[in-house]
């Protein structure tokens, strides 16, 4: 009964996605539950499109650098390797629902790209497979759900004991990651860079080029079930190129660069 009560509030409590102000269901069912009174002031829903919120993490750092040091962030731009939906565990829709930013995206399968470019036509949209080695195309395992698809055949095989399972196996374009950065991105301008490929992200940390310019923020999903310990690479690696991890969530690391321009190494950026 309480909770067949607690789904009519939540439902009402949720419900204007025209405009009307949500608030955080989370809190009223907790109320319910408890038999306590709900508060007096309204609780807000709080709006986040990533995975585990790491979005509302990364708005937060960035606000801060850029209210300490003055940088517009509408100047500033973000580079999502692995974009999959336009909204759904975006890395990036609420930098630009937000702060103004844009940037790429970056997206294997050839299926999602028109979603992307509807859903986020302020960016621009990439369809390739970022890889370490000079090489026109390369297979891409499609996953029955679109999430999971992979470079790594065996990341797609394997997920959930085969469960989920591959729904084809495709050729296509290979893209280098620094050669991404150096057609789209200055020196300065690289604000924020997610990476999402399903098990490969480590090895595109070690070919990306931190010479040729250094993001505020880096966010790297280690996929553990998959790679065990690989959380530890990634920080050991991220370390040896000057940045630290400050934010961990169920699903991703994000790291801050530490040698910002004109400050010592040691000096934390964040």
């Amino acid at each position: 009964m309480i909770g067949e009560f607690t789904n009519k509030i939540t439902s009402r409590l949720t419900k204007g996605m025209s405009g009307a102000t949500l608030r955080n269901g989370f809190v009223y069912d907790a109320c319910v539950r408890a038999r306590i009174r709900r508060p007096d002031i309204p609780v807000r829903a709080v709006e986040f499109y990533g995975q585990c919120g790491e979005d509302l993490i990364v708005q937060a750092l960035l606000e801060a650098r850029a209210l300490r040091t003055g940088v517009s962030l509408e100047d500033q731009k973000y580079f999502e390797i692995g974009g999959n939906h336009p909204f759904a565990t975006s890395s990036t829709f609420l930098l630009h629902r937000r702060l103004g930013m844009t940037g790429v995206i970056v997206e294997a399968n050839p299926d999602l790209i028109s979603d992307l470019e509807k859903g986020r036509p302020a960016d621009t949209i990439v369809h390739g497979a970022v890889q370490t080695e000079p090489v026109e195309t390369v297979k891409l395992s499609v996953s029955n759900q679109n999430e999971l698809s992979s470079i790594d055949r065996d990341f797609v095989l394997q997920w959930n004991d085969g469960e989920v399972g591959e729904a084809r196996w495709i050729d296509v374009p290979a893209v280098r990651i620094n050669d991404l950065v150096s057609e789209h991105f200055d020196e300065h301008t690289l604000a924020y860079m997610s990476i999402d490929v399903e098990g490969l992200d480590l090895d595109l940390l070690h070919d990306f080029d931190f010479d040729l310019t250094r993001p505020w923020l880096v966010q790297a999903e280690p996929s553990e079930h998959h790679l065990p310990k690989n959380s530890e690479r990634i920080i050991e690696h991220m370390q040896s190129v000057g940045y630290e991890l400050i934010a961990r969530t169920e699903v991703n690391l994000i790291f801050c660069d530490q040698r910002p321009a004109g400050r010592p190494e040691s000096s934390l950026t964040f």
